[in-house]
């Protein structure tokens, strides 16, 4: 009997890093598949409105709340917040939210960009604010080439320090075990170094959906591109680089992928 339990345990003990590595992948295929269908979603939307988007929002409310600016975004296209759990997600922004992760509030893990909204009115991705008119899907310039949304720990992107192509200022090397100001229990957020958990919380991968439709995931150890962001859009871009000083690097001294590996 002995001789059996032993087996048993050590033939468990060499499959369950398999079972985890494939059910993580199952959860990520879940997470690719929400996106997708969240796109089709928001693509019909448009289609029934003119061609365009539903208004520009920052915050986290799918119930009631007094200011509509607060609602998250995916309420805004009346789509079913099912939609909107990435199964690896577990921590996003608290502001303004219908109440915490812990009481099952857990549909805004997928952040819209709203990065041009915020650096150029001309081209903004919810509503322009200085006529308040939603966005026409045909102002996308580059949809292929434009995120629409990804996985993130914020509902709104907006640029200011929480996408991964900029350089973070707010808890730099939060995460890298060979510096003074790393993070042993780690608490994302926002505009945050800290972030980046949440934003590759797919086994170091993030999930994208892009503005054509098409969903496809990229790596923490691969260059992430600005103009995803602001879709080529020229004065979007300028007026990004001159807020922000044109950091687009990733902060020295080390690697993400290697602070990253293993905190999952």
């Amino acid at each position: 009997m002995l001789v059996a339990f032993f087996l048993i345990a050590l033939i468990t003990a060499l499959l369950l890093p398999a079972m985890s590595g494939t059910w993580m992948k199952a959860r990520t295929k879940r997470s690719l598949s929400n996106l997708h269908q969240i796109g089709i979603l928001i693509a019909d939307y448009q289609n029934n409105n003119s061609g365009r988007g539903a208004r520009r929002t920052n915050g986290g409310h799918w119930g009631s709340t007094a200011d509509p600016y607060h609602y998250y975004w995916g309420a805004m296209y009346e789509i079913d917040k099912r939609a909107f759990h990435s199964p690896n997600s577990w921590s996003t922004s608290d502001y303004e939210v219908d109440g915490p992760r812990s009481q099952g509030h857990v549909y805004t893990d997928y952040g819209f960009n709203a990065v041009a909204a915020f650096w150029e009115d001309g081209v903004a991705n919810f509503e322009v604010s200085s006529t308040g008119m939603a966005r026409e899907i045909s102002t996308y310039v580059n949809p292929s080439i434009t995120i629409l949304a990804q996985d993130h720990f914020e509902a709104t992107i907006d640029g200011n320090g929480d996408v991964p192509c900029y350089a973070f200022d707010y808890n730099r090397n939060a995460l890298n075990p060979d510096h003074k100001d790393f993070l042993p229990d780690l608490v994302p957020g926002n505009n945050s170094e800290t972030m980046l958990v949440e934003i590759f919380r797919n086994q170091n991968f993030s999930a994208l959906l892009w503005g054509d439709g098409h969903v496809s995931q990229l790596p923490i150890t691969g260059v992430w591109d600005p103009k995803w962001y602001t879709g080529l859009v020229d004065a979007a871009q300028e007026g990004w680089e001159r807020r922000e000083n044109g950091r687009y690097t990733q902060p020295p001294p080390y690697n993400y992928s290697k602070s990253l590996t293993g905190r999952f």
